[in-house]
C-alpha cells in the first residue's frame, strides 16, 4: 500500500478517501432521520407538541383590525343558564380562554362579566364567515345593555341605558292558562319559563326553593313540562310538573312565599311482547321488518356481543327470536324495557341468553345452563370494514418492505370510527408512541394489556389513571405515526408476551351456584316457554309494577 496525491492505492486499485467520508456522513444523516421525526421527545407518551395559539402567539391574528361594514356581522344569542360563566360560553362557541380574559380585563371597570346572571341575555356578535368576534352585548338588567366593541387588539365597552315605554299592567284576572312546553335540545328551565312571562326574580326564587329536591337544571329533551301562569303581565307561576321518567314526576307549586317540590309516582303496566325473524340482509332491516324497535335490535346486539361479530359473523339465514318488555301508564305506551329472554342461530349454532337477577346487585344475562354469558373481552373494539392485516411473527412491512414481526391485528375502518375499550381497565398510558402516532394502553384484570394505535384523537377525559368500563369510547380510528391509511393497531400482550387477539380465548363471568342456581332454573323454565309462545306476537300484560 502506498499514498499518492491524495489517493490509496491497494495494489492496482486507487481509492478515493475523501469520497467514502462524504459517503459515510450521507448514510448517517439519512439513518438519523427517522429519530428526528419519530423517536426524538416521543417516547414519553406524555409529551405533546404544542400549538401557537397556546402559547398566545399568532393572538393578534384572530381579530380583524377593521370594524366591520353594517349588515355584515351575525349574532349568536344566548341565555345565561345556572353555572354558566362568560369564558365557559365563549369557549363553546370557538373562542380561546385567553380571548375571553382578554375581554373580561378589557371592561372589569364598566361591568365584572364574571358576574353574569342566570336568565340574563349575552349576544356575540361575529364576523360574516364567523370567524372573528367583534362585539358582545350583554344584558345587565331590564333597562341597562353592556356594549363591547372588539377591533383587534383594541377592546372597548361602554353601557347604555333603553328606553322603555311603561305600558299599565292588565288588572289581574284570577285567570290561569296552562302551558306545555316542548323541551329540545339546548333549551334551560330559565328560557323556557321567561317565554311564558314569568319575571327573572320568580324564577331564582323556584331553584333555589327546589334545588334541595331536584336540579331543573337538568331538564332533558322530549320530556314533558308543563306550567300553569297566570293571565298579567309579568306573569305568576302557579304550577309546573315535568316528567323525570316515565313513572316519576314533579310538581311545584308556591307555598308561604317559597316553592315546594313533590315527587309522584304514576303506576306502570309492564306488558310482553315477541317477536322472530329470519336475517335476510342486514340484521337491523331484518329484525325492523320483523316488528322490533331500534332499541331492542340494539341491545339484542349488545346481549349476544360477547359470542358473535354482528358485522362479519351475520350470514343469510341466520335466526332469532326475542322476549321483550313494553312500559304503559294510564293506558299510553311510554316505552321499551329490557329484554328478558332471546334466542339467536348464527352459522347452526344456538346462543341463549335470560335475564336473571341473582340477589346480589349485579343482574345480568346467563345461558340455559346458568353460565353468564358476560365475558372479559369483547370480539372486536371496534366495526370495522376488514382486517387488512393479521397477527404474524414475519410479516412484510407495508412501508419498509421488509421482513418485521406484526404482533397484532390492524382494522381496516373510516377515519373517526369509534374505537372502545375490549375490557374493564385502567389507562396506563396515552399519547404519542413513534411510529404508532396517538395511541391508547389499558391495563386489564388476570395480567392482560390491550394496545390501541394510529388513533386520530382520544375520546373526552381519557389520560393516564383512567378507569374505563367495557365498551366505553376511549378514542377514533386515524392514520397518525408510521400508516398507509386509516386503521387500528391492535394488539393484546398477556402476561409480558404478545398474543393473537383473534385467538384470544373468552373469559366468562362467575356461573350461578347453590339457591341462586335453583331459582334460575325456575325463572328461565317459564321465559323459556315464553320465548316459544307465539300468541305473544302480540302484547299480553302479564305483571303491574306500582
Amino acid at each position: 500500500m502506498k499514498w499518492k496525491r491524495g489517493f490509496i492505492s491497494l495494489g492496482h486499485t486507487r481509492i478515493n478517501p475523501t469520497k467514502y467520508i462524504y459517503l459515510t456522513l450521507l448514510v448517517a444523516i439519512i439513518a438519523g432521520i427517522p429519530w428526528v421525526f419519530f423517536g426524538m421527545n416521543r417516547n414519553n407518551p406524555e409529551v405533546y407538541p404544542v400549538h401557537d395559539l397556546e402559547t398566545g402567539k399568532g393572538y393578534a391574528g384572530l381579530s380583524s383590525p377593521q370594524e366591520a361594514p353594517p349588515g355584515t356581522v351575525n349574532s349568536v344569542s344566548l341565555t345565561i343558564a345556572p353555572g354558566d360563566t362568560f369564558s365557559a360560553l365563549l369557549k363553546e362557541n370557538g373562542l380561546s380562554e385567553r380571548q375571553s380574559l382578554d375581554i373580561m380585563h378589557a371592561v372589569k371597570t364598566i361591568f365584572n362579566l364574571s358576574k353574569v346572571a342566570a336568565g340574563h341575555e349575552l349576544v356575540l356578535l361575529f364576523s360574516r364567515d364567523n370567524q372573528v368576534l367583534q362585539g358582545i352585548e350583554y344584558e345587565i338588567a331590564d333597562s341597562s345593555r353592556l356594549l363591547v366593541s372588539i377591533r383587534g387588539d383594541r377592546i372597548e365597552a361602554q353601557t347604555r341605558q333603553i328606553d322603555r315605554i311603561v305600558e299599565p299592567k292588565p288588572a289581574y284576572t284570577g285567570e290561569v292558562r296552562q302551558l306545555e312546553l316542548e323541551v329540545r335540545r339546548g333549551d334551560n328551565i330559565f328560557s323556557l319559563l321567561k317565554g311564558c312571562g314569568v319575571n327573572v326574580t320568580q324564577i331564582h326564587s323556584l331553584f333555589k326553593s327546589i334545588r334541595p329536591d331536584y336540579n331543573l337544571a337538568a331538564i332533558t329533551p322530549g320530556r314533558p313540562l308543563k306550567v300553569w301562569v297566570t293571565e298579567e303581565s309579568p306573569a305568576n307561576l302557579r304550577k309546573l310538573t315535568y316528567d323525570i321518567d316515565p313513572v316519576t314526576y314533579i310538581e311545584v307549586v308556591p307555598e308561604d312565599g317559597i316553592f315546594k317540590a313533590r315527587k309522584h309516582t304514576r303506576t306502570l303496566e309492564v306488558l310482553y311482547e315477541r317477536a322472530e325473524g329470519t336475517v335476510t340482509s342486514s340484521l337491523y332491516e331484518s329484525a325492523t321488518q320483523a316488528g322490533l324497535s331500534p332499541e331492542i335490535v340494539m341491545d339484542l346486539t349488545d346481549i349476544f356481543g360477547w359470542d358473535i361479530n354482528f358485522f362479519t359473523e351475520i350470514q343469510e339465514g341466520d335466526t332469532f327470536t326475542v322476549l321483550y318488555e313494553k312500559y304503559y301508564v294510564q293506558g299510553q305506551f311510554k316505552g321499551y324495557g329490557r329484554v328478558v329472554s332471546a334466542r339467536f342461530v348464527n352459522r347452526g349454532q344456538e346462543h341463549l341468553a335470560i335475564y336473571f337477577d341473582n340477589g346480589k346487585g349485579t343482574p345480568g344475562y346467563y345461558d340455559e345452563h346458568g353460565k353468564a354469558i358476560h365475558k372479559l373481552f369483547l370480539k372486536a373494539p371496534l366495526n370495522y370494514r376488514r382486517i387488512s392485516s393479521g397477527f404474524s411473527r414475519s410479516r412484510i412491512h407495508p412501508i419498509f418492505h421488509v421482513q418485521r414481526p406484526h404482533l397484532g391485528v390492524d382494522y381496516a375502518a373510516p377515519s373517526g370510527t369509534p374505537v372502545v375499550a375490549l375490557g374493564e381497565g385502567r389507562v396506563i398510558s396515552s399519547g404519542w408512541a413513534q411510529g404508532f402516532g396517538q395511541s391508547i394502553q389499558v391495563k386489564h384484570p388476570g395480567g392482560y394489556v390491550t394496545y390501541y394505535g394510529h388513533l386520530s384523537r382520544f375520546a373526552k377525559g381519557i389520560r393516564k389513571g383512567k378507569h374505563v368500563s367495557q365498551g366505553d369510547v376511549i378514542g377514533y380510528v386515524g392514520a397518525t405515526g408510521i400508516a398507509t391509511g386509516p386503521h387500528l393497531d391492535f394488539r393484546v400482550r398477556y402476561r409480558g408476551a404478545f398474543i393473537n387477539p383473534l385467538k384470544l380465548e373468552p373469559v366468562n363471568g362467575p356461573p350461578l351456584g347453590g339457591s341462586a342456581l335453583a331459582r334460575f332454573r325456575q325463572t328461565s323454565l317459564k321465559l323459556l316457554s315464553m320465548l316459544d309462545d307465539v300468541s305473544l306476537d302480540k302484547s299480553l300484560r302479564l305483571s303491574k309494577v306500582d
